[in-house]
């Protein structure tokens, strides 16, 4: 993979990436936090409700500038932008940016006595964020590309992160099933306490934001390229 010199990088970078990715992180948890409280009992908490405002925004900047600055500072660096350089790219920042917020998200939030959040939220959570950072951060990557509105650019962005991240999910989980291996709840709990909750807490972070970080990465490279179609027609 080619990198750019770090000298022909855009004033301010990594303020625009940290910003990208904490209002895509926020929005995010936004999701996930309001469909979480609709579940029963998920008012039983072992932690005041008091201070859950105050951790969840620890959360969102932790994670938003963790995800921001590596994932794009890493897809920002690469000299050739296509979606597969821009993957591996994304990929590397995502092993990078994935200690902090795992520890914060999976060994935080998950020893609290409180109701699972719901892998269908969660999922969509982290689908609405990164739909979020590819719309937020792909102009920087391409902005010779044409001038869009906020509306086109979110629509572009969407389609392209629905695609990444589908086919990302899709070959994980026909892997998983290859193989025998689809996580279940007291799965993870079982190995949580095997391992103990701080090295679980990274592993899953790194895993969760590599594998983000791929998508985010070939999503950016998707839009770059349906952003050259529309301008070549």
């Amino acid at each position: 993979m080619s990198m750019q010199p770090t000298d022909s990088l855009p004033r301010f970078w990594g303020l625009r990436a940290a910003l990208a990715g904490i209002t895509a992180c926020g929005l995010g948890a936004l999701l996930g936090t309001s469909r979480y409280l609709a579940l029963p009992g998920s008012a039983r908490l072992s932690w005041s409700w008091d201070h859950m405002p105050l951790a969840i925004t620890l959360f969102v900047l932790v994670g938003g500038i963790s995800v921001g600055v590596c994932v794009g500072g890493a897809t920002l660096l690469m000299q050739r932008r296509d979606p597969l350089r821009l993957m591996g790219a994304g990929a590397l920042g995502g092993i990078l940016a994935g200690v902090a917020p795992g520890i914060l998200g999976v060994a935080g939030f998950g020893s609290l006595d409180a109701p699972y959040a719901g892998t269908a939220n969660i999922l969509g959570s982290c689908l609405v964020g990164a739909i979020a950072f590819v719309a937020l951060w792909s102009p920087q990557l391409f902005p010779g590309r044409g001038q869009r509105s906020w509306a086109r650019q979110l629509g572009i962005a969407t389609t392209a992160s629905v695609i990444s991240l589908g086919a990302f999910g899709m070959m994980g989980w026909t892997l998983m099933r290859m193989l025998d291996v689809v996580p279940t709840f007291h799965a993870m709990a079982d190995m949580a306490m095997t391992m103990g909750l701080v090295p679980f807490a990274i592993l899953c972070g790194v895993v969760l934001t590599a594998t983000g970080g791929a998508a985010i990465g070939a999503a950016c490279g998707l839009v770059g390229r349906m952003s050259l179609g529309r301008m070549s027609r």
